[in-house]
């Protein structure tokens, strides 16, 4: 297993790192479920995160969802998860030209009393990689995930204006998005 301890670029690691990667958090983040929830693993499935569906942003495109304030900690977003919802944030791609959110922190609670993790990836910015990973930061179900960014930006970051995704997996019960596979015939 690879350690995250820190922020990887995505050119820092082989195309089987990442995907074993992935399938560790995978398996890290259904383990999680499954013992916070009671449910078998079998009655679980793990899908990508998507924005509108998962955290109420008004499309499935990711970006900022309010203004971000030049040099200050600023809330982008909160979602409280419905008691069946696991998920494990991974890493950051800014799809931006030029971006400027450099950092990312990971909250808990309707007004982010706590912060779970915090995320400095401005080393995207000046190594021009599009893409970091970073170990996994899980929330469970009936937690409130509030996120806030930090930007660089003279004058701010306009809602909208910044094309930067969360890369998240999402463990629910078959049924709330995706249907449960269909027995052979």
């Amino acid at each position: 297993m690879i350690d995250l301890a820190r922020v990887l670029m995505a050119r820092e690691l082989s195309t089987a790192q990442i995907i074993s990667m992935r399938d560790n958090i995978k398996q890290k983040l259904l383990n999680f479920a499954v013992k916070e929830s009671g449910k078998n693993a079998s009655e679980l499935l793990i899908r990508d995160a998507m924005p509108l569906t998962d955290f109420d942003f008004n499309s499935e495109k990711w970006c900022n969802q309010t203004t971000q304030v030049l040099s200050t900690w600023t809330r982008d977003w909160s979602k409280e998860l419905p008691k069946t919802k696991f998920i494990a944030f991974y890493g950051v791609v800014n799809h931006t030209d030029d971006p400027t959110i450099i950092g990312s922190k990971f909250k808990v609670g309707a007004s982010g009393q706590t912060v779970r993790d915090v995320v400095m990836h401005g080393k995207m910015r000046a190594e021009e990689v599009v893409k970091c990973y970073f170990d996994p930061i899980l929330y469970k179900g009936q937690e409130t995930i509030y996120v806030e960014h930090y930007t660089i930006a003279a004058g701010g970051v306009a809602q909208y204006a910044e094309e930067i995704e969360l890369l998240a997996f999402v463990c629910e019960p078959y049924g709330a998005v995706i249907s449960a596979p269909q027995a052979s015939q």
